[in-house]
């Protein structure tokens, strides 16, 4: 029905700040000589590029490490983005010296105040939609959760975080090792179907590829400790962790929100499960059927992982959307979400 991201310059985003100011692509930014403070915040223009391995090979420039770089949220790979990033203890000279092909790095000003995930307002898109049909007109969209959040190659996220929810740490280690998809590359694929009939992991050191970073970080851990599956999750980044059980709360909220849709039931939030959570019996039936007790989201070998819950808004208000430009077989189409919202879901419920 629709295409998009056939090329980076198809989807623009721009974050928007704390303080509603939006941080355009185009703009010329110039820095505020009278700022003070020990961090040194940028405006980061990257085209396709991982957010991720942009502030890594950032730092690796700078020759700092990666823990100085603070940033309010990830952004599209496939795209030409914006954001703010903090970095501590660093000179606007030297972050101007920073030429990375795709990256622009624009020292703003000296702030008391580094940027941390969720200091944003929300983020405006321009988005180049291949298709012959016009979107459906709306003011709101359901508020499902994007591929992006389940791995969009290889949609493992959710389920390792259901096997940790449910006390199960070796299925856990080993789906995010073995279970392999069509769209990985093929010695990829054939690691991980080598390890899963083997089940040799000092032998899978050897052939796994080296730029499986924490595959070789839990193949390492349990060549030396064999059978510990806990203590090789611990060894995982907590972020790592926290986003299996984050992805396994979106999972069950797009169900949620899937089966409030098709019965017509109207919800103004829904949950984000956790074991405090308040749930109706339609929503109890749900995870009746996903064989997980609510009690589970307090993890008892993992406690640092334990989600008391939280709410979700169910619908979300399309900001500012305008048809840009229509041609016979493409759309340029603009509009604002607020944080933790995604444009792809949007896209799929205006073109569907």
């Amino acid at each position: 029905m629709y295409e998009i991201k056939k090329e980076p310059e198809d989807f623009i985003v721009e974050e928007i700040t704390e303080t509603g100011k939006t941080l355009s692509v185009n703009k010329n930014y110039s820095f505020n000589e009278n700022s003070e403070g020990n961090h040194l915040i940028c405006v980061l223009i990257k085209k396709n590029w991982d957010t991720h391995l942009a502030l890594k090979e950032i730092s690796k420039r700078l020759h700092i490490s990666r823990n100085r770089i603070g940033f309010a949220g990830t952004k599209d790979k496939k795209a030409i983005t914006s954001q703010l990033i903090s970095i501590s203890d660093m000179k606007k000279e030297e972050a101007e010296k920073v030429k990375i092909k795709d990256i622009k790095l624009i020292p703003l000003y000296y702030s008391n105040k580094r940027i941390s995930l969720g200091n944003l307002k929300g983020n405006h898109f321009i988005i180049k939609v291949y298709s012959k049909k016009k979107p459906k007109q709306a003011e709101n969209a359901p508020n499902f959760f994007g591929e992006q959040r389940f791995g969009k190659a290889r949609p493992i996220t959710h389920l390792v975080g259901k096997a940790i929810i449910n006390g199960k740490p070796e299925e856990a280690v080993m789906i995010y090792l073995t279970k392999s998809f069509d769209a990985e590359k093929e010695e990829v694929k054939q690691a991980r179907e080598r390890l899963l009939e083997e089940k040799d992991f000092k032998k899978a050191l050897e052939y796994f590829p080296f730029y499986l970073r924490y595959e070789k970080t839990l193949l390492n851990h349990l060549s030396e400790y064999p059978g510990d599956y806990i203590g090789a999750l611990r060894v995982l980044p907590k972020t790592l962790k926290l986003m299996f059980i984050h992805a396994y709360q979106s999972y069950l909220f797009n169900k949620m929100l899937d089966y409030m849709i098709e019965n017509k039931i109207e919800e103004k939030e829904l949950p984000l499960v956790g074991y405090e959570s308040e749930l109706t019996e339609w929503q109890k039936e749900i995870l009746k059927k996903e064989n997980i007790p609510i009690e589970n989201f307090h993890i008892q070998f993992l406690p640092e992982l334990s989600s008391e819950g939280l709410m979700r808004k169910a619908f979300i208000k399309l900001n500012n959307f305008k048809i840009i430009k229509q041609e016979e077989d493409y759309l340029i189409i603009e509009f604002s979400l607020p944080k933790g919202s995604y444009a792809t879901s949007v896209i799929k419920y205006l073109f569907s």
